[in-house]
């Protein structure tokens, strides 16, 4: 069953759709390329602002030098001024540059939009203002490349001295492209994503490394319990390394030990479960089951041992054609001891019963004699047996300390208690029994039981008690001695609701019919 059971699992085991490789390399690229975006992206834009201000911060210099040398050299010698021109020229993101005097006439200039004459009106339709300190310049969309923008410097040129400081004498115009600066980002850009690939890239073969190494030994636990749900306990994981894997590992191997012997002693048990089973069945077939009627008298018995088997004892026997015995008894404690006892007990009561002439008395004191030397320390019996003879009609009895004679008086309509004091057998040898006698007369019936039937308890920690015992005897004393076995049985059942019985319960019913 328990193989069906593994070959079930295996059939039912979940088909692994992303391992942990994967799933941990997927998170480690994505980490990545995260982080390389996000330094990728910063890179970018610190890059384009430190080129424009660059480029922007060159033109503010060119415009501020063209600016000096037309203040010195204007109206006098203004091939100065052309050879500052013509060194601008060589500079390939700007697009013009006009030096016109203070009636807005061209006076020298390069542009490549258009071509201009010196000496006349400079007017492109763009709106410039003056700001001698910051040169902030006016930006607007290059009518040649559309996807472009001209950045437009413009810068008044003041004269010289104190009287000509606040005048203006003329104006430089310079007009630069941005697409050097957007030039120079797109190759930033293509460093940095060529950069960022190969980052990328030795992360992957990085964590692809770094992961598998991870995995091993996780591999190995999982290969390694695959292999003890299987049932192989006496498998061990081994893994080398001493971190939180290999404890895990090394707690794996003691856990599964622990299986195994638990597995182990699970099978003891069970052995042990059905050999007690075995061993209640052969005790119950020791107690005669059947129901004694014979010329006037019932005799009914029941036991149940509260542990598999136990240590309670009844019997009834014919001694002789006019006698009839019957014996019950509690040994001490419970379970498979009590039990080896009990059935010493029969030994001896069936054996000395049918060898020779019986009293009483002489069965429990041989009983005691054969018992007492052979019983462990702190072992011992309660007995007590008694004999009916149909010719007399008396019932002798002796007691080896189990409670007195209990017996429901027809004449009487009432339960009396007859006590005769006795020592239990196997204390000690030697012993002598007393034998006492009493009328035993039709419809009369005896009820002897062990302590675990008045000591049963119920939920609310109550015993059934002696007057439990003795109401259901009253109210039910018409009943036959096997009815009343069976009521007895089922109002303990009922009494004792959920809790289990902690004593062998055992009862014996002596009637008299006729």
């Amino acid at each position: 069953m328990e193989k069906n059971k593994i070959e079930e699992d295996k059939t039912n085991k979940k088909k692994m759709k992303f391992g942990l490789k994967f799933k941990f390399l997927l998170t480690i690229i994505t980490l990545v390329t995260l982080i390389i975006s996000a330094v990728s992206g910063y890179f970018l834009v610190r890059e384009s602002e430190i080129l424009s201000d660059y480029v922007l911060s060159s033109v503010k210099r060119e415009i501020t030098h063209l600016s000096n040398v037309t203040r010195d050299n204007i109206g006098a010698d203004e091939l100065a001024i052309l050879d500052s021109i013509n060194s601008l020229k060589k500079i390939p993101y700007l697009k013009y540059v006009f030096v016109l005097n203070k009636q807005n006439e061209i006076v020298q200039y390069f542009d490549y939009r258009k071509q201009r004459k010196i000496g006349e009106i400079f007017n492109d339709k763009i709106k410039r203002k003056i700001n001698d300190s910051n040169l902030i310049p006016v930006k607007y969309i290059d009518p040649v490349k559309n996807n472009y923008y001209i950045y437009d410097f413009y810068l008044p040129v003041y004269g010289k001295g104190e009287k000509n400081e606040n005048k203006i004498i003329a104006s430089v115009i310079i007009g630069m492209s941005n697409q050097v600066i957007r030039d120079q980002i797109e190759e930033a850009t293509k460093t940095i994503l060529v950069i960022s690939a190969g980052i990328l890239i030795i992360s992957i073969l990085l964590s692809v490394i770094l992961i598998t190494f991870a995995i091993k030994p996780i591999k190995s636990l999982s290969e390694g319990a695959a292999i003890i749900g299987s049932g192989n306990f006496d498998h061990k994981i081994t893994i080398s390394s001493s971190d939180e894997l290999g404890n895990l590992a090394n707690e794996f191997n003691i856990m599964t030990t622990m299986i195994k012997e638990s597995k182990n002693k699970e099978i003891e048990n069970r052995v042990m479960e059905e050999q007690l089973e075995v061993a209640r069945e052969i005790q119950e077939g020791l107690n005669p089951m059947g129901f004694y009627n014979k010329n006037g008298i019932q005799i009914k018995g029941h036991t149940k041992a509260a542990k598999g088997v136990g240590g309670d004892y009844f019997d009834y026997l014919d001694i002789d054609e006019h006698r009839v015995g019957a014996l019950i008894s509690d040994v001490s404690g419970k379970g498979v001891p009590a039990s080896l006892v009990m059935v010493m007990i029969r030994t001896v009561f069936t054996s000395y019963i049918s060898s020779r002439d019986v009293d009483c008395a002489s069965v429990v004191t041989a009983i005691n004699d054969s018992l007492s030397a052979d019983f462990a320390i702190d072992k011992f019996a309660t007995l007590f047996f008694f004999i009916y003879d149909r010719k007399s009609e008396e019932l002798s009895f002796s007691n080896a300390g189990h409670g007195p004679l209990f017996c429901y008086r027809s004449s009487l309509g009432a339960c009396t208690v007859t006590k005769l004091d006795g020592v239990p057998i196997g204390i000690m040898e030697d012993i002598e029994y007393n034998q006492a006698k009493v009328k035993f007369k039709k419809g009369d019936m005896i009820v002897m039981y062990t302590d675990g039937v008045t000591e049963m308890r119920n939920d609310a920690k109550e015993e059934y008690g002696m007057n439990r015992l003795q109401k259901l005897l009253l109210d039910n004393k018409d009943l036959d001695a096997d009815k009343f076995v069976e009521l007895l049985v089922e109002d303990l059942e009922v009494f004792r609701q959920n809790t289990p019985p902690h004593d062998d319960t055992t009862s014996l019913v002596f009637k008299r019919v006729e």
